[in-house]
């Protein structure tokens, strides 16, 4: 922990492998691992032999697991057998959080392939409505994230829905990165965060440029997010959840569109080890200049 600050980091942007994500981890001091692809699998398609084997791995490195990851409504909202079938993926997810001693499970607004946000925006409150009953069977939230490939592409949407769904189960997941490939250029900080104050259960961390028509991913405190500004304000105003550093960024390779969307396996995490780095690196050392102050 660096002041109020817990951090963390998701796994399958250093490896595949749990113990390679577990050794970064230790090496930069972080408190806890965030889950969303090993061995190749989303979490919710390994075996529970496997799913123990990560968990007391885990826990024997005296590390927590902060949240899953999960792709919960990167669906279909026009299709009732998909969407049907992510609320019993959801209900999966709520079974692994409390195996791994979790709270959080990200989730979306499903794909925006149809209509647009605002004929979306009735039908997509009701499914997040009705998720109510296993997050509270499970005692977990859906933090809600934006994302360039959902209908709500930024946090003035995701706060919108989170306010209509009016529910404490269901709140925000802040990624001030994500603003940076937004369609409406919200800008990450401040707009992007004071639309969604009061709403943020998690945060994730990664960064990006903008040029050309065209959004980079680069180390985190290298691109437009201003995370110096950010850190402040999340200081200043006793912010105390979780910043988990999601990469998106490789050194010597560019993930592509289809990856970003659908970050999974083998080929999404290769490279990530030295690109994470990277970004812990210079991410610990804004936190020391820009974080809580302690003592």
């Amino acid at each position: 922990m660096m002041g109020g600050f817990k951090l963390g980091v998701i796994t399958d942007e250093i490896s595949q492998n749990v113990e390679d994500a577990i050794r970064i981890a230790k090496r930069y001091g972080l408190d806890g691992l965030e889950l969303r692809s090993v061995d190749g699998k989303q979490l919710h398609r390994l075996g529970d032999r496997r799913l123990d084997e990560i968990a007391a791995m885990i826990r024997d490195a005296g590390l927590s697991v902060c949240g899953l990851s999960t792709p919960v409504f990167k669906c279909n909202l026009h299709n009732k057998e998909e969407v049907a079938a992510h609320h019993r993926m959801l209900r999966r997810y709520a079974e692994l959080a409390r195996r791994f001693g979790t709270g959080i499970l990200r989730g979306f607004s499903f794909w925006a392939n149809r209509d647009d946000y605002r004929t979306a925006f009735p039908g997509i409150v009701r499914e997040l409505q009705h998720t109510v009953p296993v997050l509270e069977e499970f005692g977990v939230r859906l933090a809600l994230e934006a994302d360039p490939s959902v209908y709500a592409t930024n946090g003035t949407k995701v706060a919108a829905l989170v306010s209509e769904a009016a529910n404490p189960r269901i709140r925000a997941l802040y990624d001030p990165g994500n603003d940076l490939w937004d369609p409406d250029g919200e800008t990450p900080y401040p707009d992007g965060y004071e639309a969604l104050q009061g709403q943020i259960c998690h945060i994730h961390v990664k960064d990006a440029v903008r040029e050309n028509g065209k959004t980079e991913a680069v180390a985190i405190g290298r691109g437009e997010v201003g995370y110096d500004r950010l850190l402040a304000r999340l200081a200043e105003d006793g912010y105390d959840g979780w910043l988990v550093v999601e990469t998106h960024y490789r050194l010597a390779s560019e993930l592509s569109e289809e990856q970003l969307k659908r970050p999974s396996g083998y080929a999404f995490s290769a490279g990530g080890e030295e690109a994470t780095e990277e970004c812990l690196e210079s991410f610990l050392g804004l936190l020391r200049q820009h974080g809580p102050r302690v003592g």
